[in-house]
């Protein structure tokens, strides 16, 4: 029996040779980042990538295996689409996983920030401070939180202490430590807190909303 002729395009194979050097060097990137602990959405990156190999995969193993049907090689036909089978099994579980992640960022990236986003961004920052992230707190809360580098770590509570003083914000001494501390203001509460190790620190904002389940949010810690 000769081979059917496959009438493939020429550009195919170049096409889909760019395709997969494409999502494999996405790949790399989002493990790249994830071991050195980055922030942003690399597990997205990650399962996005693996979802459309498995796609492209599946799809040029079926084409295979019809190919080898249509030869008469039947057996070579079903090792395709078993192999098929499996890069599909692949695919599925990047789905479960990409499904699961967006479930999880709605929660933990959940806040309802359309009072506290502008009130952080109009809080003065210290002279040379630069914006590493901003990120919404917990569901349920209005919590939002920004990861600040600076020049000089030990000026940035006393920095914060004046301006925010001259704003009519009330420092709670009771709560102050080394490296931390907290102001309100009505129902808005301010957080800074020191990360030594990084030379930045967090600045949080949060509204007491009785309307919504959560308490203020704990600030959280800068990204390692």
């Amino acid at each position: 029996m000769r081979p059917v002729p496959s009438g493939d395009h020429p550009l195919l194979l170049p096409t889909v040779s760019l395709l997969y050097a494409a999502l494999v060097a996405a790949a790399l990137l989002a493990i790249d980042q994830l071991i050195e602990f980055m922030p942003g959405a690399w597990f997205n990156l990650l399962t996005a990538s693996l979802l459309a190999l498995a796609v492209a995969t599946v799809v040029l193993l079926l084409r295979t295996a019809w190919r080898r049907h249509r030869e008469d090689l039947n057996r070579r036909a079903v090792g395709w689409a078993v192999s098929a089978l499996a890069a599909a099994l692949l695919g599925g579980v990047a789905v479960v996983e990409l499904v699961d992640s967006a479930q999880l960022a709605a929660q933990i990236s959940g806040a309802d920030v359309h009072l506290t986003k502008p009130l952080i961004e109009s809080l003065p920052r210290p002279p040379g401070a630069a914006v590493l992230n901003e990120r919404p707190g917990l569901a349920d809360t209005e919590s939002i939180s920004e990861e600040i580098k600076t020049t000089d770590l030990n000026a940035v509570m006393p920095f914060y202490k004046v301006e925010l003083g001259k704003r009519g914000w009330a420092e709670d001494t009771t709560s102050a430590t080394t490296t931390s501390v907290r102001f309100a203001k009505g129902a808005f509460l301010v957080s800074i807190d020191l990360d030594p190790e990084s030379g930045s620190y967090v600045l949080t904002v949060d509204h007491i909303n009785p309307n919504l389940l959560g308490s203020p949010s704990e600030s959280p810690g800068p990204s390692p």
